[in-house]
């Protein structure tokens, strides 16, 4: 067998589609049986062709989001009619409604973005990479570093939808792929998306490396994960789905590795860096896990360990039906939801296929991470279901499963319905994740 037959072994689709077609036409048998040649096959639509569609998809499911968004934010008062809220009175402009959108870690970011990380060194805890591009933008763009925050974390939503649908209909189909879009937005706190956070930066950064590594795109698949490193620590996390993939595609022989496994370096170059800065700045390389105990990050166990403590904790809380208690449940039932649907992406009638695996690889570690380091509180998964929209393959597995139309239905009422309650929590200045 020819040695580039053999490097093409195990390889995904997506990397033999690239086979130049005179190896293809060498492969392939000269004739039929009766002589004649066989008719080529039809040809697909263009890789730019796909792009196209996938903006398209990505486009119009982030306008709908963002018309969902704009009407609850109009809505976000009327419940709390004749009440104190905690938000304050009705916005009387359009400005002053979006600055109920200035919530939480949006605070720490702008503060990053504007003073640097001496004003509070508490501050290490949030990476770098959106507020320094916040801080970019806000040189630009008119409405100062809040303003900036938004529109930097608009366009990465864009850009995370659009990357979701090209990697899912890699996956599987464009079918499946609009679905996969649409449910990652619409999941109840897909509004971080939008949010001044560092969530659609990670995940476009995230999704755009998982793409990378399944096309082999080595080299740009280790630089976009360096640069998730540097928004978020579990971007380093990249690195286990970066080694599966790379030896998939080499049909794990240690033999057929090549040069561009050094590429593999490329991956911890963001969480590096930032550590190299707190080393010069702070004194101390891992400042920010000191950080950390801020927010009563400290220490490690089990993960069966947090999902006992958080159930007991749900069984005994009195009342059944406060704030606390349904932050427990949310993130709980969301923790054991994600665990049921990475279990399915591997077995069951929505699997997905020994070339996807690593996207479990990466979806699994960081739902692992929250659940060996939780939070020293009364709600020790806190924003668990925030992180969740992370696990792109969970969502890849919501896809398939949503082929029945009764379940298409039934996720998308419960979590668009949800989701909106979850905003004007978000507005009313309480916490959701």
């Amino acid at each position: 067998m020819p040695d580039e037959t053999l490097a093409l072994e195990g390889a995904s689709p997506a990397v033999r589609s690239a086979i130049p077609a005179q190896a293809a036409e060498e492969a392939a048998p000269s004739g039929t049986a009766g002589g004649e040649h066989a008719a080529p096959p039809p040809a697909g639509p263009s890789m730019r062709e796909r792009w196209r569609q996938s903006f398209i998809v990505g486009f119009w499911t982030w306008l709908s989001g963002l018309a969902l968004y704009a009407v609850v934010t109009f809505a976000a008062w009327v419940p709390f009619e004749g009440l104190a809220a905690k938000a304050g009175d009705p916005p009387d402009s359009v400005s002053v409604a979006l600055d109920a959108w200035n919530r939480w870690d949006t605070t720490w970011y702008l503060i990053i973005a504007d003073t640097g990380y001496h004003w509070d060194t508490r501050a290490t805890a949030f990476w770098p990479l959106y507020p320094m591009t916040v801080r970019a933008a806000n040189a630009v763009l008119p409405g100062g570093s809040f303003g900036a925050a938004l529109a930097v974390s608009l366009v990465c939503c864009l850009v995370a939808l659009v990357l979701t649908h090209r990697l899912a209909a890699e996956v599987m189909d464009e079918r499946h792929a609009r679905r996969a879009a649409f449910y990652l937005l619409a999941f109840p706190t897909g509004f971080y998306l939008v949010a001044a956070y560092n969530e659609s930066m990670f995940i476009a950064l995230a999704v755009g490396s998982l793409y990378c590594m399944r096309r082999g795109h080595w080299w740009i698949a280790g630089a976009l994960a360096g640069l998730a490193g540097a928004t978020r620590m579990a971007g380093v996390l990249l690195g286990a789905a970066f080694v599966y993939e790379y030896l998939r595609q080499r049909g794990w022989s240690v033999r057929r590795i090549r040069w561009d496994a050094l590429s593999i370096a490329l991956v911890p170059s963001g969480l590096a860096a930032y550590m190299l800065y707190l080393q010069q700045s702070f004194g101390s390389a891992t400042h920010f896990m000191e950080s950390q105990k801020a927010w009563f990050h400290d220490g490690y166990q089990a993960p069966w360990t947090t999902i006992g403590q958080v159930a007991k904790m749900i069984h005994d809380w009195t009342p059944m039906f406060s704030p606390d208690n349904f932050r427990n449940v949310a993130n709980l039932a969301t923790a054991l939801l994600m665990i049921a649907l990475l279990t399915l992406a591997l077995v069951g009638p929505w699997k997905l296929g020994p070339e996807d695996r690593y996207l479990v690889v990466f979806a699994a570690i960081t739902l692992l991470l929250p659940l060996i380091s939780p939070i020293h509180s009364h709600y020790p998964l806190s924003s668990l279901w925030r992180y969740s929209l992370e696990c792109t393959a969970a969502f890849l597995v919501l896809a398939k499963m949503g082929r029945n139309a009764s379940f298409d239905r039934f996720f998308s009422m419960g979590a668009v319905g949800l989701q909106g309650a979850m905003i004007i929590v978000f507005l009313q200045n309480n916490f959701v994740a």
